[in-house]
């Protein structure tokens, strides 16, 4: 009898932790008051990449931190902002997980871009580095799309060269190397077939993508 009452309490936890999350999920798809309403964890799970238990936990961290069931181009920043402390960044990686380029993200595009980003095969992940060079939306990227992303990559570890005349001599020409070995027809656009092909066909690139796996 002494074991049952002990046990008893332990089980209710275990299983009230366990469904929290998805009961969560649950009253928002009946609440009409609720500005965004997130697909079922069966529906992401397909979706995504994530496991029910990471979909789960990356749901309590969403919501913990947007209420409403979005997330704002400022609230995104400041979340990437607590892992890379640069700004232009961080907006980068927003227009990339932002598809519908309304300045906001719900859960589920959340859910399905980060799986991309962090878990997807090399073709996705290639895919989405392609979006992110390619910051217009124009389906091709330009030497100074190049350079733009360039330029908030060395500010992610600590290197700023906000002033086109503050940008070293030597970085600019290796900038336009890279882009001229992807420019294979030399055009002055990278389309996406050329930088995946391009991408995958370089080791030092592929190994390069293979690290964004330790992301999540």
């Amino acid at each position: 009898m002494t074991s049952k009452k002990y046990i008893a309490p332990q089980i209710f936890e275990r299983t009230f932790v366990t469904e929290t999350v998805e009961n969560a999920l649950k009253q928002e798809m009946d609440d009409q008051k609720v500005h965004y309403k997130p697909e079922s964890l069966d529906i992401l799970v397909n979706e995504t990449h994530f496991s029910r238990y990471e979909l789960k936990y990356l749901y309590q961290s969403f919501k913990q931190n947007c209420p409403s069931g979005y997330v704002t181009r400022e609230q995104f920043i400041q979340i990437f902002r607590s892992f890379f402390s640069i700004h232009r960044f961080s907006e980068l990686v927003f227009n990339t997980f932002d598809d519908d380029r309304n300045n906001r993200l719900s859960f589920s595009e959340f859910a399905v871009q980060l799986s991309l980003f962090s878990k997807g095969t090399l073709e996705q992940r290639l895919d989405w580095l392609f979006d992110l060079y390619d910051c217009n939306g124009r389906g091709y990227i330009t030497e100074e799309d190049h350079l733009i992303v360039c330029r908030a990559m060395y500010a992610l570890v600590g290197i700023h060269y906000y002033k086109e005349k503050h940008f070293p001599v030597a970085l600019k020409r290796h900038i336009k190397h890279q882009f001229s070995k992807l420019d294979k027809n030399r055009d002055g656009k990278i389309t996406r077939e050329e930088f995946i092909k391009a991408c995958h066909d370089d080791n030092k690139i592929v190994s390069s993508m293979d690290a964004l796996k330790t992301v999540w």
